[in-house]
């Protein structure tokens, strides 16, 4: 049997992240920052092909949405995955301010756009931290 490499083991106990957005520029900054602070990153441009992915068994340990897409919004898109994935933190993005969410959807963070990095960094590792400590409770 092969020895286990260092980055195969990083890799295996680094956090995978969904983002959806439909604007592709905002996918790749994000993505390139979030690999940045150690995470995987999986990408989808829209809400019903993120769904599909994760019905087919994509694991996922967080994700980020924004809030107005084509097609599916993010409050749909965050009713629709609750169904399949009912306690998985999920941070949603928008860029505007006076959005409000409901609270019964669990979404653990409205995210103002456009997010500096060290903040993007400090409420992933929140979001990641109470879903490891079974602090994230749906309303």
């Amino acid at each position: 049997m092969l020895p286990v490499s260092l980055k195969q083991l990083m890799r295996k106990n680094m956090k995978k992240i969904l983002l959806v957005n439909d604007e592709p520029a905002i996918l790749t900054v994000l993505e390139l920052l979030l690999n940045k602070f150690g995470y995987i990153v999986v990408l989808k441009s829209n809400a019903e092909s993120a769904l599909f992915l994760i019905r087919e068994g994509v694991n996922v340990d967080l994700v980020i949405t924004d809030y107005r897409m084509q097609g599916m919004n993010g409050v749909e898109f965050v009713r629709q995955l609750r169904q399949i994935l009912p306690s998985v933190p999920v941070l949603m993005l928008t860029g505007d301010s006076t959005v409000e969410i409901e609270p019964k959807l669990g979404v653990v963070q409205l995210i103002n756009k456009p997010v500096a990095g060290k903040e993007l960094d400090r409420v992933v590792k929140v979001a990641l931290d109470r879903a490891a400590t079974n602090r994230f409770i749906m309303a």
